[in-house]
């Protein structure tokens, strides 16, 4: 008895071991973005996620325990090897989560959550937008923890190696296992539930700090990753997100939308034109010049220079699945969730391109990649657009990369589709050189010493721009073309910023096109205003005043009496941005990590902050009964 005790005591230390070891590991692999860190936070959170750690060893070692007393009693040894299978088992999930939190984090700057784990539906999608360095380090590390921490089981904790097989009477067997079992049990429920309070352990009782690296490294992967699946379950029960009454939530968000005066400044020169939308991925406005950024885009800089650009425009959510639906059906997200992973749901949405067919309109959606990523697919089908086309349809005689068709070579695709298309038209073209792994043909430069990758895809893909228009030019529908370029999200760049900051979050968006009046060509507009206004805002420019009432959750830009606000979402958190300023929050802490509200006015905050938990909670309950 002593000596099985002493191995439950060292596989308790085992796993204690292997948890210390992938937060070292985890810090090593996301060391670019430590620079603001301060290390006493690095070395707290190494230890501040002890009690979740203990949770997870009593969660793991719940079953063989059980099997560790049933073999006292029998002595079996095939017992033990069901042991050791076991905790091979645990090991290799234990690695496998670890190293894709690992990997995650440093493109996402999230754990590993539900959201990230529906990719997987699609493991191809996955390890396409995967780079290579990224790939191998998952694999590379989930092997290596697999071996190392396997091996040191063996020669350490493995009971086959260190329970003798001595007699011992089976009456003494039964009391003491008696004795064992009610310890085991009573220590296993303890530690499972963090301790004797009241409520069971959450994953924010690792937190101690409002430096979200430094919290997401306390807590436990596994724990995190198996408690986030139950709670996404869940959230299809209940809505997580309890600020106020549902009726005083949707009576604030509904106040946000409330007009003076229905009425609109025309900037069309028609109310037919043709439109395109070019969906750029993850550009950030850090990387234009004309939006506030960096020369990193010298042809998108000198287009919005000629038509209307929005300088303080946000992305409705922090992925392609949230922003495509933002964009074209004007329907904002919550911490994730994305409403077109549900084919249902999304079914339900509007969408501007199905709005025009009435009017003669033939849409289309072009992709260089796979639309399976994110469910896109799904949704394009559902918003029945004419014509859909992905990197499968294109054949193999375009230059591809791990992830798709190159924006250059697509480009020339998509303007062969737009002359052959019938006037009017509306079509989308989704780029795809921006989203790792950056793997365009052509020279990288050394540009920054942050997300240098990025931002050259920045400067190839605005290069691939530039040759699109010079021939769109050319051809006869151009005139009677209103082009809407706009990000579906953000991206972490050179700026390190966090992603709880509006500024992470701050995307370009131009109009431009000779149907634009010349008053409004060279048009900065520094009004607050969000992804999903764009819907609303067209359709009222088109006169189309009926269908634009189908999206309650945008806005009409050129309305004076538009309220000036939009709600980001990240991962863990969200904020909201009005033109006094903008707050930046976590779900699970009270402190804000952005705020810059002048004078820091307490009331004027606490309202802002309001504004932004009742609108999400409003979204999330209309997202769960959709």
């Amino acid at each position: 008895m002593k000596v099985l005790i002493r191995q439950v005591g060292l596989l308790v230390m085992f796993w204690l071991l292997f948890f210390l070891i992938s937060r070292i590991v985890f810090y090593i692999c996301i060391n670019s973005l430590l620079s603001n860190v301060p290390l006493d936070l690095i070395l707290k959170s190494l230890y501040k996620g002890l009690r979740l750690d203990f949770s997870m060893v009593a969660y793991f070692m719940s079953i063989p325990l059980l099997l560790i007393c049933l073999f006292y009693l029998i002595r079996k040894k095939a017992i033990i090897l069901l042991i050791d299978i076991l905790n091979y088992i645990f090991i290799v999930i234990y690695a496998l989560t670890a190293a894709g939190e690992a990997c995650l984090y440093q493109e996402w700057k999230s754990k590993l959550n539900m959201q990230a784990l529906e990719h997987f539906i699609n493991p191809s999608e996955v390890f396409r937008t995967a780079s290579l360095y990224l790939t191998i380090l998952f694999f590379g590390l989930s092997i290596a923890y697999s071996f190392i921490f396997i091996k040191l089981y063996n020669w350490k904790v493995s009971l086959k190696k260190h329970i003798p097989l001595s007699h011992v009477t089976i009456l003494s067997r039964v009391w003491k296992i008696v004795i064992l079992l009610f310890c085991i049990t009573a220590l296993s429920v303890i530690s499972m539930r963090g301790g004797l309070q009241q409520i069971p352990i959450q994953s924010s009782d690792a937190f101690f700090c409002t430096e979200p690296i430094a919290n997401d490294a306390a807590v436990n992967p596994f724990w995190h990753i198996a408690y986030n699946i139950m709670d996404y379950q869940d959230h299809f029960r209940e809505n997580p997100f309890k600020d106020f009454s549902q009726e005083k939530s949707d009576s604030i968000t509904r106040s946000l939308y409330t007009i003076q005066k229905d009425t609109t400044i025309q900037f069309l020169t028609t109310k037919r034109p043709n439109i395109v939308f070019i969906l750029l991925e993850s550009w950030s406005a850090s990387t234009v010049k004309s939006f506030g950024g960096d020369d990193f885009a010298p042809f998108i800089d000198s287009l919005s220079r000629k038509g209307i650009r929005f300088t303080k425009l946000y992305p409705a959510g922090y992925t392609s699945d949230q922003g495509i639906p933002a964009i074209l059906s004007g329907y904002p997200c919550v911490s994730r969730i994305s409403v077109i992973s549900q084919n249902l749901k999304s079914a339900k949405l509007p969408c501007i391109n199905y709005d025009l067919k009435k009017y003669g309109y033939k849409s289309g959606f072009v992709f260089g990649g796979d639309l399976n990523y994110g469910n896109i697919r799904g949704y394009v089908f559902n918003k029945e657009f004419d014509l859909i086309k992905e990197e499968k349809d294109f054949g193999n005689s375009l230059p591809h990369g791990k992830l798709g068709i190159h924006d250059e070579f697509i480009a020339k695709e998509f303007l062969t589709l737009l002359n052959s298309t019938a006037e009017p038209f509306i079509y989308s073209w989704f780029t795809v050189s921006t989203h790792i792994p950056y793997d365009y043909p052509g020279e990288k430069k050394h540009l920054v010493d942050l997300e240098n990758d990025y931002i050259n895809a920045i400067t190839y893909s605005d290069h691939a721009l530039r040759n699109f228009f010079k021939k769109a030019k050319e051809q006869p529908w151009y005139k009677n073309t209103l082009f809407i370029i706009v990000a579906d999200h953000s991206h972490f760049s050179h700026k390190n910023l966090s992603p709880y900051d509006a500024e992470y979050h701050r995307i370009p968006l131009l109009f431009f096109g000779e149907v634009i009046k010349d008053d409004f060509k060279g048009k900065c507009i520094d009004h607050v205003y969000s992804q999903l206004d764009i819907p609303t805002t067209i359709l009222k420019q088109m006169g189309l005043d009926k269908e634009s009432k189908q999206y309650i959750w945008s806005k009409n830009m050129f309305n004076p009496y538009t309220k000036q606000f939009a709600y980001y979402s990240c991962f863990d958190g969200g904020g909201m941005v009005t033109k006094e300023g903008y707050i930046g929050y976590h779900h699970k802490l009270n402190d804000l990590l952005a705020n810059t509200i002048k004078d820091k006015n307490p009331k004027l905050i606490e309202s802002i902050l309001h504004l932004g938990k009742a609108f999400q909670q409003s979204i999330y309950e209309d997202y769960r009964l959709k």
